[in-house]
């Protein structure tokens, strides 16, 4: 089984006080993995030549004073870019490799606009990007000594399990017991197709496969948790915070007009739901790595 490696970290700064927890969080993890932290901001101007040199230099100074407030151990190196910001962070994030893009949201307020539950940009990136998306209200918390990754019946719930435990074992508490991860499925209720039913047991298998090699082979321990519930998004949000997750690990799958789908909408709500960082895997990593957990 291939562990994913956190090597790179691109950030996305707006400059405001609504990225302040995504830059510590990726200041706390390139230090924690020893990583490269890449620090972006889109500028406002749609093109490269409206931007005169003392406007550039102002970007800049504004960029390195956001680095400077994450109080990071890691070196930054600094993006200035123009344009559309999904494209351009997504751009940039396939350029650098990266294997992770940290954003931060807003607070969840009760005119939140449902079909946009994570912020225009970040909603865009999810749907769009080959890399996850850490979506920050609050900090995250390291080491991580407890993580919750939600699972359905699909293929998709593989990268999204092999996501949740590389980030358990990387960022773990190497000094004390081993991270905490806790596979969680919501059973709906809803009569299960022939194919939802091979899937199931597939799920069923990886999980159990995880369970027994885990705790030995990359330091985290695996719990299985299944309830009956047919709101899966409020199911998933009230258990990440009774068990006190510090990070929680969805799948996403987009739809062809790049909306999100049935399990996609069921990712945003949870986001949108919690305060709790939110980890989501799009679907470039499951299929890539379709067979990691076959070996065992």
């Amino acid at each position: 089984m291939r562990l994913f490696k956190l090597q790179t970290i691109l950030v996305a700064t707006d400059l405001t006080e609504t990225s302040v927890g995504a830059m510590v969080s990726a200041a706390r993890l390139a230090s924690a993995a020893g990583a490269t932290l890449h620090v972006a901001h889109v500028a406002s101007e749609q093109n490269e030549l409206n931007a005169d040199a003392d406007r550039r230099a102002e970007y800049e100074q504004a960029i390195g004073n956001a680095v400077d407030a994450a109080k990071t151990t890691t070196a930054a190196q600094t993006h200035l870019m123009f344009g559309e910001p999904p494209h351009a962070l997504a751009s940039l994030a396939d350029k650098l490799s990266a294997d992770v893009l940290v954003l931060g949201r807003r607070e969840r307020t009760p005119k939140a606009d449902s079909d946009r539950p994570v912020g225009s940009t970040a909603y865009a990136c999810v749907t769009r990007t080959l890399v996850p998306v850490l979506v920050i209200v609050e900090p995250i918390s390291i080491p991580l000594r407890s993580a919750l990754v939600a699972v359905d019946a699909s293929v998709a719930a593989r990268g999204s399990l092999l996501m949740a435990l590389s980030w358990s074992s990387a960022l773990r508490d190497r000094s004390s017991t081993n991270g905490r991860l806790i596979i969680f499925h919501v059973d709906t209720g809803n009569p299960a197709t022939e194919d939802a039913a091979r899937l199931r047991q597939s799920a069923a298998h990886d999980a159990d496969v995880l369970q027994r090699n885990a705790p030995g082979w990359a330091g985290v321990t695996v719990e299985r948790i299944t309830i009956k519930d047919p709101d899966p998004a409020a199911a998933i949000s009230r258990h990440a915070m009774d068990s006190g997750a510090a990070l929680v690990i969805l799948g996403t799958r987009a739809s062809a007009d790049h909306g999100l789908s049935a399990w996609g909408s069921v990712s945003a709500a949870v986001t949108r739901q919690l305060s709790i960082p939110v980890l989501l895997v799009p679907p470039a990593i499951w299929r890539d790595h379709e067979r990691d957990i076959d070996p065992f």
